[in-house]
């Protein structure tokens, strides 16, 4: 048996945000696997949070309350087939207290005869959580906002070729949000060795300001100026995948009064439960035309 948890419609996360967490049992065996799932989810599942410091977060008072009450306890008895798989969702926030924006590691754990039984599943897969300090809302609005339609943007399960175009799509437009949504802020930071030392040598809070610092720079075009640097058009060459990495190529046209220039860019994808983020590139000169 094994359990996976993953982000349901992950989005921008701050302290007062709902943070959905999907919850997966898959039956990897070659049997029946039968549970007892509570009605109640927080008699069936615990969530463990801690800073980058391995320091726990401690409990949601909604949860200690259920938890420690004297209460009858209704449950379904469940079965999964070899191969099936059974899912449900959870609010992180019923489960502990995030005080304060940061970076956060989530791990989940399983009770198949609920929580007064003798069976513990194995924790489940680590999943990284970014709080973003609390904002005004009309800041928060802001930010998911998309600068060319009005709309509001949320990350989908797009594959990484509509990714990348989204992204360009977004630099023609000026639309820096659209930009940088499936962009991984850290991971381009870490990629260039000076600038991950530095940034691996701050605090949690010093590392969110550090990354909004870097992000200020990229729209700037004062870190990475290639990456923001605006095409007048771009073509597709080709894209690679697997389970987890992705590398998409395509040719990137500058226009200028007398010529044009061609770059190959190659941009690196990785995959975050089911969303790809570009967290890395590289470009070569192909002349012009």
């Amino acid at each position: 048996m094994a359990v996976h948890i993953g982000y349901e419609d992950k989005d921008i996360y701050f302290p007062d945000s709902e943070i959905l967490i999907r919850f997966t049992i898959s039956n990897n065996s070659a049997g029946t696997y039968r549970f007892r799932l509570a009605d109640n989810r927080m008699f069936s599942v615990d969530f463990h949070v801690s800073t980058l410091t391995n320091q726990p977060l401690g409990p949601a008072r909604q949860f200690t309350t259920q938890r420690t009450s004297n209460q009858q306890i209704f449950y379904r008895d469940v079965a999964i087939e070899p191969g099936e798989s059974f899912s449900f969702v959870e609010n992180l926030r019923d489960y502990v207290v995030i005080p304060a924006a940061g970076i956060y590691v989530i791990q989940a754990r399983f009770y198949p005869d609920l929580v007064s039984g003798t069976t513990v599943m194995p924790s489940s897969n680590a999943l990284s959580l970014t709080v973003q300090p609390a904002l005004a809302s009309t800041d928060i609005e802001r930010a998911r906002i998309d600068d060319a339609t009005g709309a509001i943007l949320r990350r989908q399960a797009l594959p990484p070729d509509q990714v990348v175009r989204f992204a360009l799509d977004g630099l023609q437009l000026g639309a820096w949000n659209r930009f940088f949504l499936y962009m991984d802020i850290e991971g381009l930071l870490l990629s260039n060795p000076a600038r991950a030392r530095a940034y691996r040598a701050l605090s949690g809070e010093a590392r969110r300001q550090r990354m909004d610092e870097f992000r200020s720079q990229l729209q700037s075009r004062l870190a990475e100026p290639e990456l923001s640097a605006i095409p007048n058009e771009f073509r597709m060459i080709r894209t690679t995948y697997d389970e987890h990495e992705a590398t998409v190529v395509m040719n990137l046209v500058f226009r200028s009064p007398t010529f044009s220039e061609v770059k190959r860019y190659t941009y690196f994808l990785r995959r975050d439960d089911s969303v790809w983020y570009i967290h890395d590139y590289a470009v070569t000169n192909l002349g012009t035309e």
